[in-house]
């Protein structure tokens, strides 16, 4: 039987495994990966780039064996996407350690003709942070972006159940084989996922989710999209790590501003404080690549908003009549309440009426969204909601 030539990005893949930025050197070197394998030990070794446990499982692991695993690949319905191949994704091809091996359930999107855009955060998100990820997550689909995210608990989940919603596309990045049985309660958004986008992981199948996968995999969520936003984070955490991989990579980096004080809000909050776009709805993110993606992402009138509404309980609606301020809101909610009218009004306005600091305005505006109370508009504009 002919060999096929993906089986020498998996030998290659299971010498050096995850994450490494070797295989862009050995093709700079030697032009294909088959040129690389049939010049055999001595010259990898005259490369001086390999350890000798890289060495080693070069000359070990049988190509016969990573034949193997594409037949049992295929029996699965997963795809195998290799560099070579026409399907990988070109922004993967673009970062500094591009996987050598894809392992694909469902249909990838072109990456090339709509944008993706990541949603992370902490997997202990409060219930203002999942419904803010679920909004963004339902306001990117419909406005024709892809969502792309890790399956876990909290913001991850939320975002994929709002781009599914939406009926969009979303793609799950996983830190450990397809088929492996990881976080049981996500089983079925996994299925569906992979029915209407794709699950994506650079671990052949059976390998199992270790804590140390999940900072390698990070950087494959910020590279298959052009901008990442940040919805809830410790200071230190995976999703800041996927916020620097993003940087790194010459991508946009977004965040939901939070309330002061909060541990889960000083993640976004740095990075707002770095000079990232502060965002309270899809359309924040959605207007910066109207002219990149012309003619494949619109903007959707309070689209992003849809699900803050449904959840926010009734009674705390405004009534246009009276304008009563509902309760519970914070000072700076309250005074951005009065100060808004039922024509769309631009942000610095808004502060300059109620004497908010911009700093304070987006937590505030975001509190008010969460109610039920306004909706936004493309370029920072704000109006009481309709009843």
């Amino acid at each position: 039987m002919e060999l096929d030539r993906r089986a020498y990005w998996i030998w290659l893949q299971h010498a050096l495994q995850a994450g490494s930025s070797k295989p862009r050197h050995i093709l700079e070197s030697f032009g294909s990966i088959e040129d690389f394998y049939r010049a055999g030990p001595q010259e990898w070794g005259l490369l001086g780039i390999f350890t000798q446990r890289e060495l080693s499982a070069m000359r070990e692991y049988p190509l016969q064996e990573a034949q193997a695993q594409l037949a049992h690949c295929a029996q699965m319905g997963q795809t195998v996407l290799t560099p070579e191949d026409g399907e990988y994704p070109f922004l993967l091809r673009q970062i500094h350690n591009p996987p050598a091996v894809l392992y694909v359930q469902g249909e990838l999107p072109d990456f090339a003709e709509v944008p993706a855009i990541s949603i992370v955060g902490t997997r202990k998100a409060t219930l203002v942070g999942k419904r803010v990820a679920h909004s963004l997550g339902y306001g990117l689909a419909k406005g024709g972006a892809v969502v792309v995210s890790g399956g876990a608990l909290g913001i991850d989940t939320a975002a994929h159940k709002g781009a599914l919603l939406a009926g969009g596309k979303t793609v799950c990045v996983l830190g450990c084989g397809i088929d492996y049985p990881y976080l049981a309660a996500n089983t079925s958004l996994r299925e569906a996922i992979s029915h209407s986008g794709a699950l994506l992981s650079e671990y052949p199948p059976g390998t199992p989710a270790l804590r140390n996968h999940f900072p390698i995999r990070n950087r494959l969520i910020s590279g298959l999209s052009v901008g990442t936003v940040v919805v809830e984070a410790a200071e230190k955490s995976g999703s800041l790590l996927t916020a620097n991989n993003a940087i790194h990579q010459n991508r946009d980096v977004f965040a939901v501003p939070g309330l002061v004080g909060s541990r889960m809000s000083q993640g976004p909050n740095n990075l707002l404080r770095e000079g990232m776009k502060a965002v309270s709805c899809a359309n924040d993110i959605l207007e910066e690549y109207l002219f990149r993606f012309p003619g494949k992402i619109h903007l959707e009138e309070s689209a992003e908003s849809v699900m803050l509404i449904k959840a926010a309980p009734q009674e705390q609606k405004p009534t246009p009549a009276c304008r009563k301020v509902p309760e519970g809101l914070s000072d700076d909610a309250s005074a951005l309440f009065q100060a808004l009218s039922r024509e769309p009004r631009a942000l610095a306005e808004l502060c300059s009426e109620a004497g908010v600091p911009a700093a304070r305005a987006l937590p505030a505006l975001t509190e008010l969204e969460l109610m039920g109370c306004i909706q936004g508009y493309s370029g920072r504009r704000y109006a009481l909601k309709h009843s």
